[in-house]
């Protein structure tokens, strides 16, 4: 392992490698690339594409984090039972056993090599699981004959073999089920598998092939040969190639090579021989380091620990608990996989709680899910139900901000390691949180900012809409007065309008200081022609005639009714219209016009156009014509959001709103409005 991990070092060190060059190096190693895909299992079809899935992955993994999980690797444990000599022969044989997969897959046809790679490459996992944490697996591997002579071994001892392990640690990565069977039915007999899938005969045919390069035996070959339909002599040549191959690979990567490596690891251990420990404290050093500087970004720090516990600590992602200076409890963070952990609150002071303990003594407790009831313990013990562990890892950390404890799923039988483990998880946690805390802190501060304007824009558009109702009024009444002295019919008319407008500038003030929507009300419909005309009768002289602009209206007495309330559709059609008159030079026309009988999204709809002969609008304006603050510098006063208003007014009642102009042509706005229900 020591030597994988160099090598990945050796990667992430040299220049700015790219992720497929570090994926790479990932994928000489069977244990590294399980422990990758543990943070992010495959699903769909990634398992046809390892090296471009481990780059999607190490795309996303800070590279200090990284560096960080070489270094860990290239510490020796003393708690490990498989020496680096050991590994590296299980690393060799399953590189050649992936290389032959697919060479055969290749030679045969199958439709997705990489499958057979990738079977290969993990088919001997097991074997590794069993030497790292079984105390008499040595023992049984000196007493087998042969590989299926160990299996028997393991379902003697175990009740499942080496096989079956792999391919479950193959299905926990999300490779499909074609790799997973294939692994577990890799040393079955070939009579047995001769009509299975064929990427099962394919791995098996493999297995054999790396057989007959170390015992040359007929019998492996004459095998491979009726499992895969390929000829003695082409087998034999395939085997020579990928060998070379494999070689030259793995030397221009300066790692080393012993031939008889490549063929069957299971019996490497009766030759192993114990190896002095190496000086890693410099490692040690610089694994701390990295693992304090793997979470710079306090946004992605939550996904960087759940991926640093598992590359890191080999420990699956934690849920936290949290306390704030102010409280005596701890208080479960919200999870996504775990509803209802923020509801799950631990007394500091709780003295059966490991979860307590660990906070109150600064010091990691360990919590293991007993046969008999929780008794007074219920907090952990439902804890580790919720993680589908039957033990806990509660790892305490603190900051400036808040404190709290990280608890980690563990196996009660599972080592965590008992050297630098401790300490590197406590960096980790703390280094993690920290992070986390920074994020949380940041987000507390910007929503009270938030909190204070809002409350602040809320109060200024209260006073503002105060103060403008005692002008309105006052004005309202005096039209009141001069209206009583009218006798001219068309000035009486034209007052009521003037004072329907001063109700409806009230109405959207009193309404903006409630912050209600924009959507006017009032009636629900709208008889069109007569606000068409209703608007040229009061805005006609003021914005056009005096102008020296013409103002034509084609509209139909017997126009039906649209779905859209009287004061909304005046809001929209005065906003086109004041853009209009400013736009539109002396001696130029405005033609508004309306007609039904009109389709659109579905729908029978009025459509109205207002259209003017003015120096029309560039392309680029176009594009954020309905954009708010797009325009608001190209006049004075201007705010930018007429427009954005009218389209946000139309679309609310299922219209829409088109704008089509070129420079020098003109102006043409369309608005389709569905027409209201019929009785």
């Amino acid at each position: 392992m020591r030597e994988s991990a160099t090598a990945l070092l050796r990667a992430l060190s040299s220049g700015n490698p790219t992720p497929h060059d570090i994926a790479r190096a990932i994928s000489l190693d069977p244990v590294l690339v399980f422990e990758l895909l543990l943070t992010a299992p495959l699903g769909g079809n990634d398992a046809e594409k390892l090296l471009d899935a481990i780059a999607n992955r190490i795309a996303g993994i800070d590279a200090g984090l990284l560096q960080g999980w070489s270094l860990r690797h290239v510490i020796q444990q003393t708690h490990h039972r498989v020496s680096a000599r050991s590994h590296r022969h299980h690393a060799l044989h399953s590189q050649f056993v992936a290389e032959l997969s697919l060479h055969l897959a290749l030679e045969t046809s199958y439709p997705r090599p990489d499958e057979a790679y990738c079977a290969g490459l993990l088919h001997d996992l097991g074997l590794l699981w069993f030497s790292e944490y079984s105390d008499d697996y040595r023992q049984i591997q000196l007493d087998a004959i042969d590989e299926r002579a160990l299996a028997i071994a393991e379902w003697e001892r175990y009740g499942f073999d080496h096989a079956e392990l792999s391919s479950d640690l193959a299905a926990r990565c999300g490779f499909p089920a074609s790799v997973v069977d294939a692994i577990a039915l890799h040393q079955a007999e070939p009579e047995g598998i001769i009509n299975a899938h064929p990427l099962v005969r394919i791995l098996a045919a493999a297995e054999e092939l790396a057989g007959y390069r170390g015992n040359q035996s007929a019998a492996s070959l004459d095998s491979a040969s009726r499992l895969t339909g390929v000829e003695g002599g082409v087998l034999v040549s395939l085997i020579a190639d990928t060998a070379r191959g494999l070689q030259d690979r793995l030397k221009g990567l300066e790692l080393s090579i012993e031939p008889a490596m490549l063929t069957q690891p299971w019996a490497i251990s009766s030759i192993d021989k114990e190896e002095p420990p190496a000086d890693t404290s410099i490692a040690r050093t610089a694994l701390g380091a990295f693992s304090r500087g793997a979470f710079n970004d306090a946004a992605t720090a939550r996904q960087g620990f759940d991926v640093a516990s598992r590359l890191l600590l080999g420990l699956d992602a934690p849920v936290l608990f949290v306390r704030n200076f102010t409280e005596d409890f701890l208080v479960g963070a919200a999870h996504p996989t775990h509803p209802g952990l923020d509801q799950l609150q631990i007394a500091i002071a709780d003295e059966y709680s490991t979860l307590a303990q660990a906070f109150r003594n600064d010091g990691e407790t360990r919590f293991e899910l007993g046969a008999r009831p929780p008794g007074r313990n219920t907090s952990d013990w439902q804890l580790a139900r919720w993680l589908d562990s039957d033990g806990l890892l509660c790892v305490p950390w603190r900051n400036p901000n808040e404190a709290g404890v990280a608890v980690f799923p563990c196996a009660s039988n599972e080592i965590p390691g008992d050297d630098v483990e401790p300490g590197l998880r406590r960096i980790v946690t703390q280094a993690a949180t920290t992070r986390m805390s920074e994020r949380r802190a940041d987000e507390k501060m910007r929503q009270e900012l938030e909190d204070s304007i809002a409350r602040r824009y809320v109060d200024h558009a209260r006073r503002i809409a105060h103060e403008a109702s005692n002008p309105l009024t006052v004005i309202k009444t005096y039209l009141g007065m001069i209206d009583e002295r009218l006798d001219d019919p068309t000035l009486k008319e034209q007052f009521a309008l003037l004072s329907d407008e001063l109700d409806r500038v009230s109405t959207l003030v009193r309404r903006t200081s409630d912050f209600s929507s924009i959507t006017p009300s009032g009636p629900a419909h709208s008889g069109v022609a007569e606000i068409l005309h209703d608007l040229r009768a009061l805005y006609g002289e003021a914005l056009f005639s005096r102008r020296g602009i013409h103002f034509e209206l084609r509209a139909p007495a017997n126009l039906p009714p649209a779905a859209i309330p009287p004061d909304a559709l005046k809001q929209v059609l005065l906003n086109l219209f004041k853009n209009a008159a400013e736009a539109i030079p002396e001696g130029g026309k405005l033609t508004v016009a309306a007609v039904t009988g009109i389709n659109a999204n579905g729908s029978r709809c009025m459509e109205i156009r207002v259209v003017d002969n003015g120096p029309g609008l560039p392309a680029e304006r176009i594009d954020t014509l309905f954009t708010p603050n797009a325009h608001s510098n190209d006049k004075p006063g201007g705010s930018g959001i007429g427009l954005p208003v009218v389209r946000d007014l139309v679309t609310a009642y299922g219209g829409t709103i088109l704008c089509r102009s070129q420079p020098g042509s003109g102006t043409l706005f369309q608005i389709f409005v569905p027409l209201a229900a019929m009785p």
